[in-house]
């Protein structure tokens, strides 16, 4: 008897041993910093917006889903422990991936989750045709900024966030299997998610319900999970392949074609997005125009579920939140230009600006800067106010948009991916019934059935759905694909290195820079800012993203300031150190429109 005891002790530390080392094998690791505290006083940039107007920018759901949101709160971390883990929803875990602390409040946050994370009592879901709670991501995730300088925190709505959207996922998706496989865990899942005294129905009900999830997900994972060369090249921090990513969920997960899955080799940095409501193309590669669709396409692209395949697929049955995605437009647009969220001003938490300097920069911006990036705000509020204005273009709808200018990608000389692969991306339309078409025309077809079933459900007449479209004609073009890169105004810039449009130039001053000067390769992950070359600190630690310039989409040629021919990534002669110092300052100067001052005009 006591032999069997022993043996089978040995038998099952001996499994237990073995599964410890098989869970400790790379796929199975998440990689992030260890918590730090922020500095202790946190500011707001004045950016327009109330205290009420920015909670629910953070926590208002465009139909997107995680997890149903009673599991999210009984998940634990994916530690590999029999005996339990810290639970997934904890704070200081959350912010290890970047999120940034929220309060809690009763309606739109419950639970006091980070900014980015919404919760949606009616979640309807186009699979099963059932609505539940779930939890989600909102576009507040990878649009709220923070700059720690000295013991001050500065949070900025609409600026790039510094969080890991690819090792969360992992986290996210280890923790759901880890429930599942490891001993006891399923069982303290289940408590916490229907109490002690849940009966044997309600138990098999919850099994049933969370196996069926996890099934649910096989399909992606098989044809795109870690090895399958779809994802394996990572963005990193503050960055994420956007147009890919869009369109593998909507054209190999929502169609079911898994032969529509292409390679995310086009990392962009998450692009600041005060003021975008007003141009009159968004996306790095101007692809975009209609509002309503370029956030239909978000929200899909972050996980809203839409059902495009079977006998029912022409029905574009969908889980997107269209009465959320117009609140939070709305609250970034405004009733017109630099009425809705302002880029940030240089703040008086930051070494003050040397005026000299800014005079200086002033005058090179002019000659070297200005013919792409536009005059100063200024210049463009009175420009708007003109009948024959030069900078702004009015629809069929007498709406006004900026024109951005659009540059050729052979003359920037930028990374071409983000370009280039949504150009030669086709696709299987599957069900849909288009054949292979390009993929400007999948997402337009897809996210305009989207909408249209949203507006025909709710009977809205053509000039209702103008203004949710806000105020974009239905019959322009509101997706193309070229090979153009946008140059956009820099009021703000300074608020949301890395910069160019993968993220592949640490600061500002490398940015004026040869490439010769820019560094190959840097660390990501950090809030510390510096306020002198403009970007944050990059220095090594550990649990950071080491960017490497090598990898595909991460290239930092182009935009350069160099002696020789314009052209072929050349914009611009060389600068001394002190001229690029002087244009940093000037950008650090540039301010928001006084909205009291256009209120009179």
């Amino acid at each position: 008897m006591k032999r069997i005891v022993i043996a089978t002790a040995l038998t099952v530390i001996l499994l237990a041993g073995g599964a410890y080392l098989y869970l400790s094998q790379p796929q199975f690791r998440v990689i992030v910093p260890q918590y730090q505290s922020p500095p202790e006083q946190l500011i707001h940039a004045e950016q327009g917006w109330t205290d009420d107007q920015r909670l629910q920018f953070h926590h208002t759901s465009q139909g997107t889903r995680l997890i149903p949101y009673e599991w999210f709160m009984a998940l634990e971390q994916p530690c590999l422990s029999l005996f339990g883990c810290d639970l997934f929803a904890d704070k200081a875990y959350l912010a290890r991936f970047g999120f940034l602390s929220s309060q809690t409040d009763p309606k739109l946050n419950p639970a006091g989750l980070p900014i980015g994370f919404a919760r949606q009592e009616n979640f309807y879901d186009p699979e099963t045709k059932t609505t539940y709670a779930v939890v989600g991501l909102t576009c507040a995730a990878c649009h709220t900024g923070e700059l720690h300088y000295g013991q001050s925190a500065l949070q900025i709505d609409g600026a790039p966030a510094m969080i890991e959207v690819t090792e969360f996922q992992k986290a996210l998706l280890l923790a759901v299997g880890f429930t599942q496989k490891i001993p006891f865990r399923y069982g303290r899942f289940e408590k916490r998610v229907l109490g002690t005294t849940a009966s044997e129905d309600q138990k098999a009900d919850l099994k049933r319900r969370f196996t069926a999830f996890i099934d649910s997900a096989k399909f992606e994972l098989d044809h795109a999970g870690p090895g399958k060369g779809i994802y394996d090249n990572l963005a990193g921090f503050a960055r994420t392949d956007a147009l890919t990513r869009i369109g593998n969920q909507v054209f190999a997960v929502d169609m079911r074609k898994a032969e529509n899955f292409a390679p995310a080799n086009a990392p962009v940095r998450f692009p600041q997005i005060w003021d975008a409501s007003w141009f009159n193309w968004v996306q790095y590669n101007s692809s975009i125009a209609d509002p309503i669709l370029r956030n239909i396409g978000e929200s899909l692209g972050v996980r809203a579920s839409a059902k495009l395949y079977g006998p029912d697929a022409k029905d574009f049955d969908n889980s997107v939140h269209i009465e959320g995605l117009k609140q939070l437009e709305w609250l970034l647009s405004g009733e017109a230009p630099y009425q809705g969220l302002r880029p940030p001003n240089w703040p008086s938490v930051f070494p003050p600006l040397d005026q000299k300097k800014v005079a200086r920069g002033a005058e090179l911006y002019k000659s070297m800067c200005q013919s792409c990036h536009l005059p100063p705000v200024e210049e463009l509020v009175a420009d708007l106010q003109k009948p024959q204005p030069i900078y702004w273009w009015q629809n069929s709808q007498k709406k006004r948009f900026m024109i951005v200018k659009d540059i050729k990608q052979s003359y920037v000389g930028t990374d071409p991916h983000e370009a280039t692969d949504f150009i030669h991306r086709t696709a299987d339309s599957g069900d849909l019934g288009m054949g292979r078409i390009p993929a400007a025309v999948g997402l337009e077809l897809v996210t305009n059935g989207i909408a249209n079933k949203y507006f025909e459900k709710m009977k809205l007449t053509p000039e209702q759905q103008i203004e949710w479209r806000a105020g974009r004609d239905p019959h322009d073009l509101p997706i193309r694909a070229e090979a153009i890169y946008k140059a956009r105004p820099l009021t703000g810039i300074w608020a949301v290195s890395p910069y160019l449009h993968n993220g592949s130039v640490p600061n500002l001053y490398a940015l004026l820079s040869p490439q010769s000067e820019r560094p190959n390769k840097f660390w990501t992950g950090r809030k510390e800012f510096d306020p002198v070359k403009v970007g944050h600190d990059t220095s090594e630690f550990k649990g950071g993203y080491l960017f490497d310039v090598r990898k595909p989409g991460n290239d930092n040629h182009g935009h350069e300031f160099k002696d020789g021919p314009k052209g072929n990534g050349v914009i611009g002669p060389a600068l001394s150190p002190d001229d690029r110092y002087a244009i940093i300052e000037y950008l650090k100067s540039l301010k928001a429109p006084d909205m009291q001052q256009m209120a009179t005009r």
